[in-house]
């Protein structure tokens, strides 16, 4: 880990374009996601919170949909951590993303929101294992 850090710094130093073009990628996904009216909260950081309503079995259902369907991993809060009721998934932009990334990330993200709020995710079966997306058992 420590090797792995030190290169890290190493690149930082040697190459702050990396820094600039991570910048960039983090203010068009987080402009972008309030333009289209998701709630990203007040963050200083690449990290990227996501507010949604819903439950367990929905943000399961959520986040395997955009894994499976969009081919896009973000990683998932729910209770005990935060409320019932409550979801917030964490986008990790990177200098290595696109803008061309952030509109297919944003595309998917209505595309969810839109299933969510229409109770589609409610009314499926959460998957057992990870290759079992959305099959019926």
């Amino acid at each position: 880990m420590v090797i792995g850090a030190l290169k890290r710094l190493d690149l930082i130093r040697k190459h702050p374009e990396y820094q600039e073009k991570l910048w960039e990628i983090t203010r068009a996904l987080q402009g972008g996601l309030r333009e289209n009216g998701f709630e990203i909260g007040v963050t200083k950081s690449p990290v990227t919170p996501v507010y949604m309503k819903g439950g367990i079995p929905e943000a399961t259902n959520l986040v395997v949909d955009l894994r499976e369907k969009h081919n896009l991993f973000c990683s998932v809060v729910v209770y005990p951590v935060i409320p019932k009721g409550e979801i917030i998934l964490r986008l990790i932009p990177t200098a290595a993303h696109t803008l061309e990334d952030v509109k297919v990330t944003l595309e998917a993200f209505k595309a969810v929101r839109d299933k969510l709020e229409s109770g589609y995710y409610r009314d499926k079966e959460v998957p057992m294992r990870a290759d079992e997306g959305f099959q019926v058992r």
